[in-house]
Protein backbone atom coordinates (compact mmCIF):
# COMPACT_ATOMS: atom_id res chain seq x y z
CA UNK A 1 0.00 0.00 0.00
CA UNK A 2 1.24 3.68 -1.05
CA UNK A 3 0.09 6.78 -0.22
CA UNK A 4 0.71 10.32 -1.69
CA UNK A 5 2.55 12.59 0.25
CA UNK A 6 2.66 16.59 -0.66
CA UNK A 7 5.91 17.72 -0.74
CA UNK A 8 6.96 21.55 -1.11
CA UNK A 9 6.71 21.18 -5.63
CA UNK A 10 4.68 18.44 -5.97
CA UNK A 11 3.02 14.90 -4.36
CA UNK A 12 5.04 11.38 -4.45
CA UNK A 13 4.06 8.29 -3.60
CA UNK A 14 5.26 6.93 -0.44
CA UNK A 15 5.14 2.88 0.23
CA UNK A 16 3.45 2.00 4.11
CA UNK A 17 2.92 -1.49 3.53
CA UNK A 18 5.26 -3.84 1.25
CA UNK A 19 4.37 -7.83 0.90
CA UNK A 20 2.68 -7.76 4.48
CA UNK A 21 1.64 -11.86 4.73
CA UNK A 22 0.23 -13.40 8.04
CA UNK A 23 -2.34 -15.46 8.55
CA UNK A 24 -4.38 -15.78 11.96
CA UNK A 25 -6.31 -18.41 13.51
CA UNK A 26 -7.99 -19.40 16.43
CA UNK A 27 -5.61 -17.41 18.42
CA UNK A 28 -4.73 -14.73 20.40
CA UNK A 29 -2.77 -12.15 18.29
CA UNK A 30 -0.96 -9.61 19.23
CA UNK A 31 0.44 -7.08 16.39
CA UNK A 32 3.13 -4.90 17.79
CA UNK A 33 5.49 -2.28 15.80
CA UNK A 34 6.85 1.28 16.55
CA UNK A 35 4.82 4.74 15.45
CA UNK A 36 4.35 4.60 11.44
CA UNK A 37 5.48 0.77 11.12
CA UNK A 38 1.59 0.39 8.69
CA UNK A 39 -0.25 -1.27 12.10
CA UNK A 40 -3.38 1.06 11.85
CA UNK A 41 -3.08 1.05 7.74
CA UNK A 42 -3.33 -2.28 7.88
CA UNK A 43 -6.22 -2.71 9.92
CA UNK A 44 -8.16 -0.70 7.86
CA UNK A 45 -7.32 -2.56 4.70
CA UNK A 46 -8.36 -5.89 7.15
CA UNK A 47 -11.84 -4.05 7.57
CA UNK A 48 -12.26 -2.89 4.09
CA UNK A 49 -12.02 1.04 5.30
CA UNK A 50 -8.80 1.70 2.41
CA UNK A 51 -7.87 -0.85 -0.32
CA UNK A 52 -4.55 -2.31 -1.04
CA UNK A 53 -2.57 -1.32 -4.03
CA UNK A 54 -2.25 -5.28 -4.46
CA UNK A 55 -3.23 -7.83 -2.34
CA UNK A 56 -6.32 -9.72 -0.93
CA UNK A 57 -8.31 -10.25 2.38
CA UNK A 58 -9.67 -13.13 3.27
CA UNK A 59 -11.94 -13.57 6.59
CA UNK A 60 -13.50 -16.74 7.55
CA UNK A 61 -12.53 -18.00 3.49
CA UNK A 62 -14.37 -15.43 2.18
CA UNK A 63 -13.65 -11.93 0.71
CA UNK A 64 -13.87 -9.28 3.94
CA UNK A 65 -16.35 -7.12 1.54
CA UNK A 66 -18.80 -9.93 2.31
CA UNK A 67 -22.06 -9.00 4.52
CA UNK A 68 -21.66 -12.43 6.16
CA UNK A 69 -18.44 -11.99 7.23
CA UNK A 70 -18.78 -8.27 8.68
CA UNK A 71 -21.49 -9.64 10.66
CA UNK A 72 -19.02 -11.83 12.66
CA UNK A 73 -16.58 -8.71 13.36
CA UNK A 74 -16.17 -6.92 16.45
CA UNK A 75 -14.35 -4.18 15.75
CA UNK A 76 -12.74 -1.61 17.91
CA UNK A 77 -10.74 1.78 15.77
CA UNK A 78 -7.49 2.95 17.39
CA UNK A 79 -9.27 6.73 17.92
CA UNK A 80 -13.14 6.38 17.48
CA UNK A 81 -15.64 8.87 17.68
CA UNK A 82 -18.74 8.77 19.44
CA UNK A 83 -21.73 11.34 20.18
CA UNK A 84 -21.45 12.11 23.93
CA UNK A 85 -24.53 13.66 24.33
CA UNK A 86 -26.33 10.18 24.45
CA UNK A 87 -26.24 7.64 27.63
CA UNK A 88 -24.07 4.64 27.36
CA UNK A 89 -27.39 2.67 27.03
CA UNK A 90 -28.40 4.64 23.97
CA UNK A 91 -24.95 4.30 22.48
CA UNK A 92 -25.06 0.37 22.80
CA UNK A 93 -29.25 0.58 21.56
CA UNK A 94 -27.73 1.79 18.61
CA UNK A 95 -24.60 -0.63 18.13
CA UNK A 96 -27.55 -3.32 18.77
CA UNK A 97 -29.65 -1.75 16.09
CA UNK A 98 -27.12 -2.58 13.48
CA UNK A 99 -27.30 -5.83 14.35
CA UNK A 100 -30.58 -5.80 14.07
CA UNK A 101 -30.39 -7.45 17.47
CA UNK A 102 -33.83 -7.60 18.77
CA UNK A 103 -35.22 -5.46 21.67
CA UNK A 104 -36.35 -8.46 24.11
CA UNK A 105 -32.73 -9.82 24.25
CA UNK A 106 -31.12 -6.31 24.76
CA UNK A 107 -31.86 -6.01 28.34
CA UNK A 108 -29.86 -8.91 29.24
CA UNK A 109 -27.13 -8.50 26.81
CA UNK A 110 -26.53 -5.09 28.29
CA UNK A 111 -26.37 -5.94 31.50
CA UNK A 112 -24.33 -8.94 30.94
CA UNK A 113 -21.88 -6.48 28.71
CA UNK A 114 -21.25 -3.74 31.03
CA UNK A 115 -21.27 -6.15 33.92
CA UNK A 116 -17.98 -7.39 32.05
CA UNK A 117 -15.95 -4.21 32.08
CA UNK A 118 -17.76 -2.33 35.33
CA UNK A 119 -19.90 0.11 34.25
CA UNK A 120 -23.07 -1.23 35.65
CA UNK A 121 -25.04 1.70 37.41
CA UNK A 122 -23.85 4.43 34.82
CA UNK A 123 -25.26 3.03 31.35
CA UNK A 124 -27.94 5.98 31.62
CA UNK A 125 -25.59 8.75 32.06
CA UNK A 126 -24.25 11.21 29.43
CA UNK A 127 -21.20 9.92 28.13
CA UNK A 128 -19.92 13.22 28.48
CA UNK A 129 -19.67 12.27 31.89
CA UNK A 130 -17.87 9.35 31.53
CA UNK A 131 -13.60 9.19 32.32
CA UNK A 132 -11.61 8.41 29.24
CA UNK A 133 -11.19 4.87 30.38
CA UNK A 134 -15.00 4.64 30.65
CA UNK A 135 -15.50 5.67 27.68
CA UNK A 136 -12.83 3.26 26.30
CA UNK A 137 -14.88 0.47 28.15
CA UNK A 138 -18.12 0.99 26.62
CA UNK A 139 -16.34 0.83 23.44
CA UNK A 140 -14.99 -2.68 23.84
CA UNK A 141 -18.38 -3.30 25.37
CA UNK A 142 -19.83 -2.81 22.04
CA UNK A 143 -17.56 -4.60 20.01
CA UNK A 144 -18.92 -7.52 21.93
CA UNK A 145 -22.61 -6.88 21.08
CA UNK A 146 -23.12 -9.54 17.99
CA UNK A 147 -21.48 -11.89 19.95
CA UNK A 148 -18.34 -12.11 16.96
CA UNK A 149 -16.27 -14.94 16.28
CA UNK A 150 -13.33 -12.67 15.23
CA UNK A 151 -12.09 -9.00 17.15
CA UNK A 152 -10.30 -6.82 15.85
CA UNK A 153 -8.98 -4.34 17.85
CA UNK A 154 -6.71 -1.46 17.21
CA UNK A 155 -4.99 -0.23 20.69
CA UNK A 156 -8.02 -1.74 23.42
CA UNK A 157 -5.88 -0.84 26.31
CA UNK A 158 -5.34 3.23 25.04
CA UNK A 159 -6.13 5.56 27.90
CA UNK A 160 -6.80 2.67 30.38
CA UNK A 161 -5.02 2.88 34.00
CA UNK A 162 -4.21 -0.22 35.14
CA UNK A 163 -7.51 -2.00 36.64
CA UNK A 164 -9.24 -0.87 33.46
CA UNK A 165 -5.98 -2.90 31.17
CA UNK A 166 -6.81 -6.12 33.97
CA UNK A 167 -10.81 -5.89 32.96
CA UNK A 168 -10.08 -5.61 29.08
CA UNK A 169 -7.20 -8.54 29.44
CA UNK A 170 -9.51 -10.69 31.18
CA UNK A 171 -12.48 -10.22 28.82
CA UNK A 172 -9.43 -11.41 26.22
CA UNK A 173 -8.75 -14.20 28.23
CA UNK A 174 -12.60 -15.34 28.42
CA UNK A 175 -13.02 -14.91 24.83
CA UNK A 176 -10.13 -17.36 24.06
CA UNK A 177 -11.39 -20.09 25.92
CA UNK A 178 -14.80 -20.01 24.10
CA UNK A 179 -12.53 -19.93 20.63
CA UNK A 180 -13.13 -16.69 19.31
CA UNK A 181 -9.82 -15.18 17.21
CA UNK A 182 -8.99 -12.12 18.96
CA UNK A 183 -6.48 -9.84 16.61
CA UNK A 184 -5.20 -6.52 18.17
CA UNK A 185 -2.25 -4.00 18.13
CA UNK A 186 -1.25 -1.87 21.20
CA UNK A 187 2.15 -0.20 22.58
CA UNK A 188 1.69 -1.67 26.08
CA UNK A 189 4.17 -4.66 25.35
CA UNK A 190 3.46 -5.94 28.72
CA UNK A 191 -0.18 -6.73 27.36
CA UNK A 192 1.08 -8.05 24.34
CA UNK A 193 3.38 -10.37 26.16
CA UNK A 194 1.03 -11.61 28.64
CA UNK A 195 -1.90 -12.17 26.72
CA UNK A 196 -1.05 -13.14 23.01
CA UNK A 197 0.02 -16.79 21.58
CA UNK A 198 1.41 -15.35 19.09
CA UNK A 199 3.05 -11.78 17.69
CA UNK A 200 3.86 -10.09 14.64
CA UNK A 201 6.53 -7.53 14.30
CA UNK A 202 5.69 -5.08 11.63
CA UNK A 203 8.70 -2.34 10.95
CA UNK A 204 8.58 0.36 8.34
CA UNK A 205 6.02 -1.46 6.54
CA UNK A 206 7.32 -5.02 6.55
CA UNK A 207 6.70 -8.27 8.62
CA UNK A 208 9.95 -8.95 10.69
CA UNK A 209 8.48 -11.90 12.33
CA UNK A 210 5.93 -14.18 13.20
CA UNK A 211 6.04 -16.44 16.32
CA UNK A 212 4.97 -17.45 19.37
CA UNK A 213 5.92 -15.47 22.63
CA UNK A 214 7.54 -18.21 24.28
CA UNK A 215 9.60 -18.88 20.88
CA UNK A 216 10.59 -15.23 20.91
CA UNK A 217 11.92 -15.51 24.40
CA UNK A 218 13.87 -18.22 23.69
CA UNK A 219 15.22 -17.54 20.88
CA UNK A 220 16.32 -14.07 21.47
CA UNK A 221 17.40 -14.81 25.22
CA UNK A 222 20.78 -13.29 25.41
CA UNK A 223 22.42 -16.26 27.79
CA UNK A 224 22.19 -18.40 31.05
CA UNK A 225 22.13 -17.78 34.46
CA UNK A 226 23.27 -20.80 36.65
CA UNK A 227 22.53 -20.56 40.32
CA UNK A 228 25.35 -21.98 42.27
CA UNK A 229 26.25 -23.21 45.64
CA UNK A 230 29.70 -23.74 46.69
CA UNK A 231 30.87 -26.70 48.78
CA UNK A 232 30.47 -26.27 52.06
CA UNK A 233 29.18 -22.86 51.73
CA UNK A 234 25.30 -21.71 52.47
CA UNK A 235 25.51 -18.46 50.57
CA UNK A 236 24.09 -19.16 47.32
CA UNK A 237 25.81 -17.28 44.02
CA UNK A 238 24.67 -16.52 40.23
CA UNK A 239 26.83 -16.35 37.39
CA UNK A 240 25.71 -14.92 33.94
CA UNK A 241 27.25 -17.05 31.36
CA UNK A 242 26.98 -16.59 27.10
CA UNK A 243 25.75 -19.64 24.93
CA UNK A 244 28.63 -20.83 24.04
CA UNK A 245 30.04 -20.74 27.38
CA UNK A 246 27.23 -22.91 29.06
CA UNK A 247 28.57 -26.13 29.21
CA UNK A 248 32.42 -25.20 29.64
CA UNK A 249 31.38 -23.02 32.72
CA UNK A 250 29.01 -25.90 34.19
CA UNK A 251 31.71 -27.91 33.63
CA UNK A 252 34.36 -25.61 35.77
CA UNK A 253 31.68 -25.77 38.36
CA UNK A 254 31.45 -29.24 38.96
CA UNK A 255 35.05 -30.02 39.01
CA UNK A 256 35.25 -27.90 42.08
CA UNK A 257 32.54 -29.81 43.44
CA UNK A 258 30.02 -26.80 43.48
CA UNK A 259 26.34 -27.84 44.00
CA UNK A 260 24.35 -26.42 40.63
CA UNK A 261 20.82 -25.37 42.00
CA UNK A 262 19.54 -23.94 38.45
CA UNK A 263 19.73 -23.24 34.74
CA UNK A 264 18.04 -20.50 33.66
CA UNK A 265 17.65 -18.65 30.12
CA UNK A 266 18.42 -15.13 30.00
CA UNK A 267 15.32 -14.03 28.22
CA UNK A 268 15.18 -10.28 26.44
CA UNK A 269 11.42 -8.77 27.12
CA UNK A 270 9.55 -8.22 24.03
CA UNK A 271 9.87 -4.96 24.19
CA UNK A 272 14.03 -5.33 24.21
CA UNK A 273 13.23 -7.63 20.73
CA UNK A 274 10.75 -5.11 19.29
CA UNK A 275 13.80 -2.58 19.97
CA UNK A 276 16.82 -4.16 18.69
CA UNK A 277 14.35 -5.31 15.43
CA UNK A 278 13.74 -1.43 14.41
CA UNK A 279 17.69 -0.67 15.27
CA UNK A 280 18.89 -3.61 12.80
CA UNK A 281 16.15 -2.65 10.13
CA UNK A 282 16.98 1.27 10.42
CA UNK A 283 20.53 0.23 10.03
CA UNK A 284 20.08 -1.48 7.18
CA UNK A 285 17.94 1.38 5.61
CA UNK A 286 20.65 3.76 6.41
CA UNK A 287 23.41 0.98 4.69
CA UNK A 288 21.84 0.81 1.00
Amino acid sequence: KSFKKKGLVSARKVKVLENVTLSVEREVFGFIGPNGAGKTTTIKIVMNFIRPDSGEVKIFGKDSTDISVKRKIGFLPERPYIYTSISGKEYLNFCADVYNIPWFERERKFKDLLDLVDLIGVEENPISSYSKGMVQRLLFTSTLINDPDLLILDEPMSGLDPMGRNIIAQVIKNLKEKGKTVFYSSHIIQDIERLSDRVGVIVDGKIKLIDSVANLMQKFSSGYLITFRETGSSKIDTLEVERENLWSKTEELRKKSCEIISIEPLRLSLEDILVSLVKVNRTSEEGK
